[in-house]
């Protein structure tokens, strides 16, 4: 078993397998010194999440430890875009009392981009996530208060109008 700490989109666990369906949620944690921004460039061209590292000790990044099967990393990885946008790196964190090695997805320098904003239903998948694993609200209100844009893209946004139904009605 390896185990991904998810920060964005893939907090919510339905979300994560309906891309792994191996994963399970081990529990929630924080990264320090780092903070969540919207800046990644998609290939759509809208902004994804990344952690920007700051080395602040005032900043941190709240996530999930999820954990599955190793041959499963290469499924994530291409939702991804490990190579392309996101690089996977470990990060040592904590989680009752033990520590975990968990790979993430940091946004590689050249896909950084401070103007971009992200869909509507992206930063809903986002808040999503961070509600259902009862994040602080100060911290939801900081996602929610991120300006987002329509996806233009009418069948991608009525097929993340479905999974966000689904997300709903398993919270």
């Amino acid at each position: 078993m390896i185990y991904y700490f998810a920060y964005g989109s893939n907090l919510h666990p339905l979300r994560l397998k309906e891309r792994v369906p191996a994963a399970h949620l081990v529990g929630v944690t924080e990264l320090s010194k780092h903070r969540l921004a919207f800046h990644k460039q998609s290939g759509d061209g809208s902004a994804k999440c990344n952690m920007h590292q700051t080395g602040s000790g005032t900043d941190s990044v709240l996530g999930a430890i999820y954990k599955f099967p190793r041959e499963h990393k290469d499924i994530l990885d291409r939702f991804e875009g490990n190579g392309s946008g996101y690089i996977d790196e470990h990060v040592l964190l904590g989680h009752q009392g033990r520590e975990h090695a968990c790979y993430t997805y940091y946004a590689q320098d050249s896909h950084i981009v401070d103007h971009l904003r992200p869909y509507h239903w992206y930063k809903k998948l986002v808040v999503l996530g961070a509600k259902y694993l009862k994040f602080p609200d100060s911290y939801i209100s900081a996602i929610e208060a991120v300006e987002s844009v329509e996806d233009q893209q009418l069948q991608r946004r009525q097929e993340m109008g479905i999974l966000i139904d689904k997300i709903r009605d398993y919270s």
